[in-house]
C-alpha cells in the first residue's frame, strides 16, 4: 500500500467536506431569503425554490395509534415512506395517524445555467 495514496485520499475526503459544508451554507442562505416557492432567472442562472412538508412521526404515539399491532411489525420504525404508501392502500387513514407526528417545512432549491443561443 502507497503512504501518497491514502494521504491524497484523506485530502480529497477533507475537501469533500469542506465543500458539502460550503454548499450547506450557501443553500441555507439563498432558502431563507424566500419563503414560499420561487422560480425566476438572476444573471446566468435560473433558481427554482420548491418547499415540502415533512412529517417527523413519533415512534411511541404512531404505534398506540395503528389499529393493528401486526402493522408495526411491518414497521419497525416510523417510515414516512411505508406509512405513506399504508395510507394510500387504506390500512391506515390520515385520521388514525393525527397527533403522531410534527410537520417540517424543508426547501429544496435548484440552480441551473440559463441556456444562451450562441452566436455563429
Amino acid at each position: 500500500m502507497n503512504v501518497d495514496k491514502l494521504a491524497r485520499y484523506c485530502r480529497l475526503k477533507a475537501q469533500i467536506k469542506q465543500t458539502e459544508d460550503e454548499l450547506e451554507q450557501l443553500r441555507r442562505e439563498i432558502t431563507n431569503e424566500f419563503s414560499q416557492d420561487a422560480e425566476f432567472s438572476i444573471g446566468d442562472y435560473t433558481l427554482k425554490i420548491v418547499y415540502q412538508e415533512k412529517r417527523h412521526y413519533n415512534d411511541q404515539q404512531l404505534a398506540a395509534a395503528l389499529p393493528d399491532p401486526e402493522l408495526w411489525k411491518a414497521l419497525f420504525k416510523a417510515d414516512p415512506a411505508k406509512i405513506s404508501a399504508l395510507v394510500k392502500t387504506g390500512l391506515l387513514s390520515e385520521k388514525s395517524l393525527e397527533g403522531t407526528y410534527t410537520t417540517a417545512r424543508t426547501p429544496y432549491l435548484y440552480v441551473t445555467p440559463t441556456l444562451r443561443e450562441t452566436q455563429t
